[in-house]
């Protein structure tokens, strides 16, 4: 067995102020000394981004939709080594999941597979004795989620205050940890896809995080929640996934897109992808050429946000497309997808030339065209995947493929939406480009095909 101080923090749904105050509650403990690490319940990019940023250490996914019981748990406790205490992000509403009936991928059915202690976040605007029914159905809805407390946020005054911590603790019977008075000088910017990635901004989010600690040390019982996870139960301890524990030799080297366009990467994707092979990064922006690699990887971001700087970037686009068409591997997903495509069209109507190797250009959209979790059955053997299997990720964009001529498609799509709503993963040579995300903990067979295919077609 083994224990590891943790707690959740979950909400009672989206936009009850949960991001910001699980960063401020992680600065906090930094500042205080601790080493913490962070988690993220759900696929999520941008969020985790605030946590590195927050806390110095890379943030990890647990999904419980597409990882496995085993996975998360050994997700959780390989990222743990040499930290003092785990601070885990859940995600949407602490019951929110992938259907209405099914736990799948929630953050309650992640803090019981964890064994973890939950805080609730709630936002008490413009109710007082309300609370107590609010909190209540989360305490008894499953009582194998164990809620130890709750922060009430954006309270309106010292009387209100009272009054929504008495309901609370008197009716509801949780104890208050937190009481967070309604604020509008302390807000992390947003757009379409949610909050702005840290890695734009990264010298400006500085005050922001320490400005957050201030806060939760004036306003949450910091010591009360450290008490809290130092009290959760010891975990089972499990072995390595093999994945990470089995190094080999390099022998290849892979090019990693990782800048501000591109930044939506599962660090343990990068991880798995570094106990195989030498990972290079690349800057999309300021790179004015490839380095000498054997494979490229391009994950989602924002290229929309730098179209114009991307296209700027006319020789390393130029080196990118004579990358592809040499036949080598590359692997694009989302972001990476419209930065392989011929243009890309803004909603307000401006085009931009991207790399040009794919024969598609990719439109910008106000409504999301994609938003979920995603399920394919490979049907034509490629880069990354076998055919027959099955893959699973997610897709959220507001982009839309428009096809030039017909695509070559490796993926059925069973569940989600992909380029056309049946088919995903684009192949024209030893390219593949899909709107999936794909955690390796989900297909490992990801890494191990790529790095092979990397190996073989080396010159």
């Amino acid at each position: 067995m083994i224990d590891i101080p943790r707690v959740i923090l979950s909400g009672t749904s989206s936009r009850v102020g949960k991001t910001m105050i699980s960063i401020g509650l992680m600065r906090a403990l930094v500042n205080r000394g601790y080493k913490v690490q962070p988690y993220k319940v759900g696929p999520d990019f941008i969020d985790p981004s605030f946590h590195y940023f927050a806390t110095g250490r890379y943030s990890r996914n647990l999904d419980s939709f597409m990882l496995s019981k085993y996975d998360i748990i050994e997700t959780f406790e390989r990222n743990f080594r040499n930290a003092d205490i785990a601070i885990i992000e859940g995600t949407m509403g602490l019951h929110d999941s992938h259907n209405a009936i099914d736990e799948k991928g929630s953050t309650a059915e992640v803090s019981k597979l964890l064994r973890c202690p939950v805080i609730l976040i709630a936002n008490v605007e413009r109710m007082s004795r309300t609370v107590a029914p609010l909190i209540y159905g989360y305490k008894h809805f499953d009582p194998e989620v164990n809620i130890k407390g709750v922060i009430l946020n954006r309270v309106g005054s010292e009387r209100h205050a009272n009054k929504a911590k008495l309901a609370a603790e008197k009716l509801a019977k949780v104890k208050v940890v937190g009481i967070i008075p309604r604020r509008k000088d302390v807000v992390i910017p947003d757009r379409h896809l949610g909050l702005i990635p840290a890695y734009e901004r990264k010298e400006e989010f500085e005050d922001l995080f320490d400005k957050l600690a201030e806060l939760i040390e004036k306003y949450v019982d910091v010591e009360g929640i450290i008490k809290i996870a130092e009290n959760a139960p010891p975990l089972k301890e499990v072995s390595e996934c093999p994945i990470f524990k089995n190094r080999q030799e390099k022998k290849v080297k892979i090019g990693v897109f990782r800048d501000r366009s591109f930044n939506f990467y599962y660090q343990d994707n990068i991880d798995a992808l570094s106990c195989k092979a030498e990972v290079v990064v690349i800057d999309s922006l300021s790179d004015k050429k490839l380095p000498e690699v054997d494979a490229l990887y391009i994950g989602g971001g924002f290229p929309e946000i730098f179209a114009e700087d991307l296209e700027r970037n006319k020789s390393l686009r130029k080196d990118v497309y004579e990358f592809c068409d040499s036949n080598k591997p590359v692997y694009a997903e989302c972001g990476g997808l419209m930065f392989l495509g011929e243009k890309l069209r803004l909603i307000d109507g401006s085009e931009y030339e991207m790399v040009g190797f794919m024969p598609y250009e990719t439109e910008m959209h106000k409504k999301f065209q994609a938003l979920g979790y995603s399920i394919y059955k490979c049907e034509k053997s490629c880069i990354i995947a076998k055919k027959g299997d099955i893959v699973k990720g997610h897709e959220f964009h507001y982009s839309k493929v428009i096809a030039k001529e017909k695509l070559d498609f490796v993926y059925r799509v069973k569940r989600g939406k992909g380029i056309d709503g049946q088919k995903d993963g684009a192949i024209k040579k030893n390219t593949l480009v899909n709107y999936i995300h794909v955690h390796v903990l989900s297909y490992p067979q990801m890494i191990n095909r790529f790095v092979k295919n990397a190996e073989k077609l080396k010159n």
